[in-house]
């Protein structure tokens, strides 16, 4: 069936025309309205979607396709009816050459959360949450596949120390480096610098197992890997301690506790590796930025 391209006036019955007839025309009237409102909804939902791309290029410098998950591309492009870059040019959207400002450490600002404003219970209890500095760390594991997964989490925390050190931290599901953590049973946690180099580590796994080389554009950072099956190892700028870990084998869990769509890992500490020496506290994340510790609060 060919699709309307401009509304055409709808054709003027006879007087001789039946009853019959009369409601058929005026129920394909119908139809032909609601086709030609609904495909004006698709291209202004495409047109939204190419602001949308056009935006992400222009600000992050990064195509909307490296953004998004992979499984989100062919959805992409059905909204879209082509790739991103190509629906972005046809658009007229010119995305920006990829040259990302240094990361430097900038003066102390103050909280922007409004803890008054009148939102539902998550998003009160997550304008809460930004108050609250976390720590950043990277995660580095190598799945049954043999192909190396990262991630950068902020829920790390050690669990127990006695009689062995526990460590953990929790991931929302479905995610390729837990995948890769359940077939190998080992996974390394890279502890940052809390200063530039640190948090461009930091931001460098915050883009998703997405590319071909998941470690290309690392500056000042060597990954180590002595086999398919091995973590990868992170050395280099704003990599202060590595700590090699395996899934706590304790029943009946196994190093993993599933809760709604996230699943807590637990594991054992098994070696510690020291990277660069910093001065710095360890990386944080409050309020939607790195951070780096500062003041002391005492009362001497």
């Amino acid at each position: 069936m060919k699709l309307f391209t401009a509304m055409r006036p709808l054709p003027r019955l006879p007087y001789h025309t039946s009853l019959a007839e009369q409601q058929s025309v005026r129920l394909w009237g119908t139809q032909y309205v609601r086709h030609f409102g609904m495909m004006q909804v698709v291209r202004r939902v495409q047109d939204g979607v190419g602001v949308a791309i056009g935006f992400c290029d222009t600000v992050t410098g990064r195509p909307l396709s490296t953004i998004l998950p992979k499984e989100l591309a062919p959805v992409l492009q059905t909204v879209t009816g082509q790739g991103s870059s190509t629906y972005t040019q046809s658009r007229g959207f010119r995305p920006s050459a990829p040259q990302p400002a240094p990361w430097h450490v900038s003066p102390p600002t103050p909280p922007t959360t409004d803890l008054k404003a009148p939102n539902p219970p998550p998003e009160q209890l997550r304008a809460v949450m930004r108050l609250l500095s976390q720590s950043v760390v990277v995660c580095t594991a190598a799945g049954h596949d043999s192909m190396p997964r990262a991630m950068t989490m902020s829920s790390f925390t050690s669990l127990t120390l006695k009689p062995t050190p526990v460590i953990t931290f929790n991931v929302a599901t479905p995610s390729r480096t837990l995948d890769a953590i359940a077939a190998s049973r080992g996974f390394n946690i890279h502890i940052l610098s809390g200063d530039a180099s640190g948090a461009a580590v930091a931001d460098h796994f915050t883009r998703g197992n997405v590319g071909d080389d998941l470690f290309a554009g690392l500056d000042g950072v060597v990954v180590e890997q002595s086999a398919a099956a091995v973590p990868p190892l992170l050395r280099g700028k704003g990599v202060v301690h590595v700590l090699r870990c395996r899934l706590l084998d304790d029943e009946p869990s196994r190093g993993f506790v599933k809760v709604r769509d996230h699943m807590i890992v637990v594991a054992e500490v098994v070696e510690m590796i020291s990277g660069v020496e910093s001065k710095e506290f360890g990386l944080a994340y409050a309020d939607r930025k790195y951070r780096q510790v500062g003041g002391v609060i005492s009362n001497d």
